[in-house]
């Protein structure tokens, strides 16, 4: 083999390892955990255990927030968010979980992506812009 091929081949062989990293950083970066109408899934059964689980989980959650377990209530929160991290409803939930903690900038924080994530949810997006100003008013107030 000439020195040409080998460099060819070599090169050819550190593409396919560049190619293999990427794909697996996009894989962990969660671009795969999109759920909801907007999402093309192939395999329905999976689509709707994952709004199962989701729904089991909130169930868990009311139980938490009635008997003031905000902790549990904010875990069981993050846990729903891993299964579906692009639920605007979720991470409003969870801001609101903050705010009664008095955790009033993360509060704050979580509305926000919550708002990132509502695309055109007047609703929910007025509900964490009150949130929001609550938790400033708290800050300024402390």
């Amino acid at each position: 083999m000439n020195t040409e091929k080998i460099c060819r081949v070599q090169a050819l062989r550190v593409l396919a390892a560049l190619l293999l990293v990427v794909l697996v950083l996009t894989g962990c970066a969660g671009g795969l955990g999109v759920t909801g109408p907007e999402a093309a899934s192939d395999d329905m059964g999976t689509t709707q255990n994952t709004g199962r689980a989701v729904a089991t989980l909130l169930a868990k959650v009311e139980t938490q927030e009635a008997q003031a377990h905000w902790e549990r209530a904010a875990a069981l929160l993050e846990r729903a968010l891993r299964i579906e991290p692009r639920n605007a409803q979720l991470w409003h939930r969870l801001a609101k979980i903050r705010l009664q903690q008095g955790r009033y900038g993360m509060a704050e924080s979580l509305a926000q992506k919550s708002n990132t994530l509502a695309r055109d949810d007047e609703v929910l997006k007025r509900r964490n812009a009150e949130l929001i100003e609550v938790a400033r008013r708290a800050v300024a107030a402390g």
